[in-house]
């Protein structure tokens, strides 16, 4: 009588076919799940984030010339804050547009990277060798010194910053490199304006995280651009 195997029994079979569809159902399920988070998160990254290329020395040491950097868009003077590293759209201003067309094509100044030190309702002022910053200075209080690990001086006695009131929709920024940046500091000539420029130009901020990680970003999302 010939020996009858298990596996060969209508049970066995309808049931461990079940439990192979079953899976394959739950592999295939959890492919759609993942494929469409890559396609949510891919949407949400290209809304809310973009790239940026840094140039001149003005972010030393902090940013280097030529160096990729990821933005987080903001819009309407909202989404920064102090001390964080700001890129400025600067290329509608007249101001700008003139300066430019003395410049090769290719090397016009179009956006600003730059360091926030102030907003609306603050006071600014360098001093002994430090930058002083009053906070919402109508409301009482005083200035206090700024903690800047960020900031290169090569020679401080050489800096100069007057003391400058932050009106409303104005933002106050310099370059982390003090002695080789044209920022907000319009009274002493170096600015492109003869004011200060208005909250609602910067168009993105460069989160920590972005810095941090640079080198392996840039590799990621920039490879193949130097």
């Amino acid at each position: 009588m010939k020996e009858r195997k298990l596996q060969d029994g209508e049970l066995y079979e309808s049931r461990f076919q079940w439990k192979e569809k079953r899976s394959n159902n739950r592999f295939m399920l959890f492919l759609v799940l993942l494929l469409s988070a890559i396609v949510a998160f891919t949407s949400w990254f290209h809304v809310n984030f973009s790239g940026v290329q840094v140039s001149g020395p003005s972010m030393m040491k902090t940013l280097k010339d030529g160096e990729y950097l990821l933005m987080r868009s903001v819009y309407g003077g909202e989404g920064f804050t102090y001390g964080d590293v700001v890129v400025v759209s600067v290329e509608h201003y007249p101001e700008v547009q003139e300066e430019n067309k003395h410049k090769p094509e290719g090397e016009e100044t179009k956006f600003l990277i730059k360091r926030v030190i102030a907003m609306a309702g603050d006071k600014v002022k360098f001093e002994n060798g430090e930058m002083y910053l009053w906070k919402d200075y109508q409301s009482g209080g005083g200035y206090e010194k700024l903690n800047e690990p960020y900031a290169y001086y090569a020679s401080r006695n050489k800096y100069k910053c007057s003391e400058y009131t932050v009106g409303e929709g104005e933002v106050f920024f310099l370059g982390d490199n003090r002695n080789y940046s044209k920022d907000s500091r319009y009274l002493d000539g170096n600015s492109h304006l003869a004011k200060l420029y208005q909250a609602t130009d910067i168009c993105g901020v460069v989160p920590e995280w972005a810095i941090r990680y640079q080198t392996p970003l840039e590799w990621i999302f920039f490879f193949g651009r130097n």
